[in-house]
C-alpha cells in the first residue's frame, strides 16, 4: 500500500512539476504580447490557413476545434467547424465561444479587433504575422510549444530547412534569372523585398527584380519592368486567368519584355507560396522546377 501512494505521489508530484514548468514559459507574439497557458492547448481554433496547416503538419490537427472558410488543407480540415471567412469583420465571437477553445490562434494584423473581444470572454489568443522563412520557422516551433508538440515542430523545420538547402545547393552556379512576380496587372503590382515570395526566389536559384523595394507590394511602372529586363513572369494560379501567354502578348508592349518575348510566363499554386506555412518548401522546389 505504502508503494502505491509513494507512486500516486510521485505521479502527482510529476504532474504538477510539468505543469509549473509550462506555465512558467513565456509566449511573446507578433502583437508584442505575453501569452502563458496553465497547460499545452487541447481545444485550438485556428483563424488563419497557415496556421491551421502547421497544426497538421506538426501533429495537432485532433486538437483543432475550429477553422476558417479559407483553411483548405490537409484533407482532415475538411470536418472541422468554419467560424468565417479571413478578415476579422467575417469571424463570429459567438461561434468561436460555443466550441469551448482554449487557444485561439490568429493574425496580428488582420484580427488585431478580434483580441480585445476575446479578452473580454476570457478565451486565450495568439497573434502570428510572419514576414520571412525564419519567422516561419519560429513560428512553427512556438505553436508546437503551445499545443505539446515541441519535437514534431522541431521535425518539421528541420525537413523544410533540409529540402530547401538541398533546392539551393543544386541551383547554386547556375545562373540567377531575373524573376518578376506579377501579383496584379492593372495596375502593375509585384513583390517587393520583405516577402514570402521574394525569399522563395532568391532560393530556388532566381533573383526578384523588384527585391530592392521595401514595400510588400508595391506598385510599378510597366516602363521600370522594361528596364530590369525579367527573364520570366511568374504569379499564383490565383490570378492564373490573366496570365496566360496569348493574353500578355496582347498587354500593349509586353512582347518586347525578355520574359515574354520567350515564352517564360508562369504560374504556381497561390496557397504554397502566399501561406507562411510547412509548405513553402513545397514553394521554393516549385520555383526551382521553373527556374531550372
Amino acid at each position: 500500500m505504502k508503494k502505491i501512494l509513494a507512486s500516486l505521489l510521485s505521479v502527482g508530484m510529476a504532474l504538477a512539476i510539468s505543469l509549473s514548468v509550462f506555465a512558467q514559459q513565456s509566449f511573446t507574439d507578433a502583437a508584442g504580447r505575453s501569452v502563458t497557458l496553465q497547460k499545452s492547448a487541447s481545444r485550438i481554433v485556428s483563424l488563419t490557413p497557415a496556421v491551421t496547416e502547421t497544426l497538421f503538419a506538426i501533429g495537432a490537427g485532433n486538437q483543432v476545434v475550429g477553422v476558417t472558410e479559407y483553411c483548405n488543407y490537409p484533407a482532415g480540415v475538411s470536418t472541422k467547424t468554419r467560424v468565417g471567412g479571413f478578415s476579422g469583420a467575417t469571424i463570429s465571437i459567438e461561434q468561436i465561444v460555443a466550441l469551448k477553445p482554449d487557444l485561439v490562434i490568429l493574425s496580428a494584423v488582420m484580427h488585431a479587433k478580434l483580441i480585445p473581444l476575446l479578452d473580454q470572454v476570457k478565451i486565450p489568443s495568439f497573434a502570428v504575422e510572419p514576414a520571412s522563412f525564419a519567422d516561419v520557422y519560429r513560428d512553427i516551433q512556438t505553436l508546437g510549444a503551445l499545443s505539446g508538440h515541441e519535437k514534431e515542430a522541431t521535425a518539421v523545420v528541420t525537413a523544410m530547412k533540409n529540402r530547401i538547402a538541398a533546392v539551393h545547393n543544386k541551383a547554386s552556379g547556375k545562373g540567377t534569372p531575373k524573376v518578376f512576380w506579377e501579383l496584379w496587372d492593372d495596375p502593375l503590382m509585384t513583390a517587393g523585398g520583405p516577402t514570402f515570395i521574394s525569399e522563395a526566389i532568391a532560393l530556388a536559384g532566381g533573383k526578384n527584380v523588384f527585391a530592392d523595394l521595401k514595400e510588400q507590394w508595391p506598385q510599378v511602372s510597366f516602363e521600370e519592368l522594361l528596364i530590369r529586363k525579367p527573364d520570366w513572369i511568374l504569379s499564383g494560379t490565383d490570378h492564373g486567368d490573366r496570365m496566360k501567354l496569348e493574353d500578355v502578348l496582347k498587354r500593349p508592349g509586353w512582347a518586347n519584355v525578355p520574359a515574354v518575348k520567350n515564352g517564360k510566363v508562369a504560374t504556381i499554386d497561390s496557397d504554397i507560396i502566399y501561406r507562411g506555412g510547412p509548405r513553402l518548401a513545397d514553394a521554393v522546389e516549385a520555383l526551382a522546377t521553373i527556374l531550372k
